[in-house]
């Protein structure tokens, strides 16, 4: 009987074992999940770009979202909650120095929640900077900028799309570094 439980489970067990039983995932609460986007929206992120910044991780690192679960899951909480098929991370190469890994957020449910995000990284001195567009107030779309620190906010963005948030970003990037950008990608 070990042997088919074993086939069946692949646990490996001592013929005196009891069975392991697979514990269920408990139901969390629309609250709980809102502490774990949160979490991941204006913690885990804004400190993955601080890691790249001071060199601690690679810029590499903030385009695989597929190993966050486990690692959420592991380091964080056991019930770490996200709709992780909703999440989408794309990287745009903006200039020879600079690329923006782009996230696309589950859809916010509650104030501060973002719909979109960004990691703008300076490869040339692996400057990472991290903003948000975020679910406000009245209905009105918030950009703004999370650092370890501190949270800056740059007022509503009146069209609130993907494109309108790109756009946004690649103008305070130019602003910063104009000599970086030198031609952009072609929008869709």
């Amino acid at each position: 009987m070990w042997k088919f439980w074993n086939k069946l489970f692949g646990k490996k067990q001592k013929e005196n074992d009891a069975p392991v039983r697979k514990q269920q995932q408990r139901v969390l609460t629309d609250d709980e999940k809102h502490a774990y986007r949160y979490f991941l929206q204006y913690k885990f992120l804004p400190e993955l770009a601080a890691g790249v910044t001071k060199g601690e991780i690679s810029p590499d690192y903030i385009l695989e979202i597929g190993g966050w679960e486990n690692f959420m899951k592991k380091h964080v909480d056991k019930d770490f909650f996200l709709e992780w098929d909703e999440l989408r991370c794309e990287g745009i190469k903006l200039s020879e120095n600079l690329v923006m890994a782009l996230y696309i957020f589950p859809r916010p449910r509650q104030i501060p929640e973002a719909a979109f995000g960004a990691v703008l990284i300076n490869l040339t001195n692996n400057n990472a900077v991290y903003y948000t567009l975020e679910y406000s107030y009245n209905g009105a779309w918030v950009l703004g900028c999370t650092t370890k620190e501190k949270h800056y906010s740059f007022g509503n963005l009146e069209n609130p799309c993907l494109n309108s948030f790109i756009d946004w970003v690649v103008e305070r990037a130019k602003e910063a570094e104009p000599e970086l950008i030198t031609t952009l990608p072609k929008g869709d």
